[in-house]
């Protein structure tokens, strides 16, 4: 029998700081559910396995009651995981990056208990694999970040481009084996993928992995076949509350066979938050798509939107949001002014 697997890039059913109380917790509290079409749950719930990078970690429902800013962003409710109850499919969380443990050591040892009683299996805790046996294949599924990380807190497995061959320090591959790494790198807002890269996954293939799955840039990049081993540079987002631009409300879903070298590919389109259209492509269609939005100063044009997104829902922001962005000008006006004297 034939393993199908599914992957989507960032899940992010918190809020993160431009959006905190108005974003997808302000919206779907009542039922997160909603954040999926009919139509997506029945494609993603096609697969025998579905692999995500889970950018925010879980709090019980009754710590959102008083939270702030500080301690409620890129946190989500234990109720927002019903979203994954109507998935029928093996779940596997990447928690390798740099968001679902931002709020420390109990913060994230909570999330990862949650998502264990979720029936959630979790890879990137640390360099071994995660292993799933079926159908007569061995599933070896890794999670890495190579991210700088500020709030590190040593909860996830986390390496550099220069090193990560050696971090994992790979066994010899049996003929039955299947290698999946699921890795968290690139430049944000850039539709392709950068030379380092593009040389690790060169690296990667060489070392026997399968699947190559990317995230992190909040875009999609490039899908290609390199040896053996197909690789999405990035699945960019799949939910996520940046809703300042098309390119960032645009994600991937890779579906692949195991038994055969033909994935078919998706184009997932948030509206409001909300996954509600997919659009069938190819990698050649996807990787013209790439290069027709790319442009090397993209994360600064990126950035402006997102400003410009928040000065025209102005009326809608939470004061503790103004608060922090107006102590960030403040900052940077004292910078400026002490560099002049």
């Amino acid at each position: 029998m034939s393993i199908n697997l599914c992957s989507v890039g960032d899940i992010m059913l918190g809020e993160n700081v431009h959006h905190f109380g108005r974003g997808i917790i302000k919206k779907f509290s009542s039922d997160y559910t909603r954040l999926l079409s009919p139509k997506v749950y029945e494609v993603i719930s096609e697969a025998d396995i579905l692999i995500f990078n889970m950018e925010s970690g879980f709090a019980p429902d009754i710590h959102f009651l008083k939270r702030n800013i500080s301690n409620g962003v890129y946190l989500a409710p234990e109720s927002a995981a019903t979203i994954f109850r109507k998935i029928n499919a093996i779940k596997i969380a990447n928690v390798a990056n740099n968001h679902f443990s931002q709020h420390g050591v109990q913060s994230a040892g909570h999330s990862l208990q949650f998502l264990e009683k979720e029936g959630i299996l979790v890879a990137g805790r640390d360099n071994t694999p995660l292993v799933i046996e079926m159908n007569s294949k061995v599933l070896k599924i890794w999670g890495v970040s190579l991210i700088d990380d500020k709030n590190y807190c040593g909860q996830y497995f986390r390496s550099s481009n220069n090193n990560l061959i050696r971090d994992l320090n790979l066994s010899r591959k049996a003929d039955n084996e299947i290698r999946i790494i699921s890795i968290h790198w690139g430049d944000e807002y850039l539709t392709l993928e950068n030379a380092q890269q593009q040389i690790l996954a060169q690296e990667l293939s060489d070392a026997g992995f399968d699947f190559i799955l990317g995230h992190h840039p909040h875009v999609i990049q490039s899908v290609v076949r390199l040896n053996k081993t197909w690789t999405v540079f990035s699945h960019g987002n799949f939910i996520f509350d940046q809703n300042f631009s098309k390119l960032t409300q645009t994600g991937l879903i890779f579906n692949a066979n195991l038994s055969d070298n033909h994935p078919k590919l998706l184009f997932s389109h948030q509206k409001m938050f909300q996954v509600k259209e997919l659009r069938a492509t190819s990698p050649e269609a996807l990787n013209h798509y790439c290069k027709k939005h790319f442009h090397p100063r993209k994360p600064f044009f990126m950035r402006i939107r997102m400003k410009v997104e928040l000065i025209v829902h102005f009326y809608e922001l939470n004061r503790s949001v103004i608060v922090v962005f107006m102590k960030r000008l403040l900052r940077k006006s004292s910078s400026r002014h002490n560099g002049e004297n």
